[in-house]
């Protein structure tokens, strides 16, 4: 597995939620929707404008990922950290099982209002899914608190699987297997380098 490269350094990124519906239309219009258990982000990384060395760098790495052959890891600025309070090491306190939406937690620092935010993006210790907070979270006096997330569980959580809310790392594939970038000699060979990655799962 890869790491985004430290040259590559993200000045803007696009998100699309992807979640799996089956849809059916009858012949008299009515559309009868069927939900599946599946989810995946779809994340556009765009840099910083790279001088001709740091392009031919992050170039050469972005191509030895042999397109969507290889996953690498990319924490975002911003959306990698919670926006809420997040005091604390917060860790699951009840078992809970694949599909669960609402996940309790313990080992937040005392009673706190927006320990974490709707829109945050967290992640348990034991699997790589990446998930978004729906609802702000208040700890309780015990630092205890009940996390709604989108999707619902990819994978059952262990009791003390750690929460990440920090440095919140996504798993990243490239959507295809080419890459391109575009120099404009005109502004001395500075360009930027796209990259149009899923959520490898």
């Amino acid at each position: 597995m890869s790491q985004l490269p430290a040259v590559f350094k993200i000045q803007e990124a696009r998100f699309a939620s992807i979640d799996a519906n089956i849809s059916t239309e009858s012949k008299t219009y009515i559309e009868h929707v069927r939900g599946i258990p599946g989810h995946k982000w779809e994340i556009t990384l765009i840099s910083t404008m790279l001088t001709a060395d740091e392009l031919r760098s992050a170039f050469g790495w972005a191509c030895g990922l042999k397109g969507r052959f290889t996953a690498f890891t990319a924490v975002i600025p911003r959306y990698s950290n919670t926006k809420g309070v997040g005091a604390g090491s917060p860790v699951v306190r009840t078992a809970t099982s694949q599909g669960a939406t609402a996940i309790p937690l313990q080992g937040f620092s005392g009673a706190i209002s927006g320990q974490l935010l709707a829109g945050d993006f967290v992640k348990f210790g034991n699997h790589s899914k990446v998930y978004i907070v729906t609802a702000d979270a208040n700890s309780n006096v015990s630092g205890q608190l009940t996390l709604n997330i989108h999707p619902q569980l990819m994978q059952a959580v262990p009791v003390s699987t750690p929460l990440v809310i920090r440095n919140v790392p996504f798993l990243l594939r490239k959507v295809r297997d080419a890459q391109e970038f575009k120099v404009d000699g005109r502004d001395g060979c500075i360009a930027k380098l796209e990259l149009d990655c899923r959520e490898a799962l």
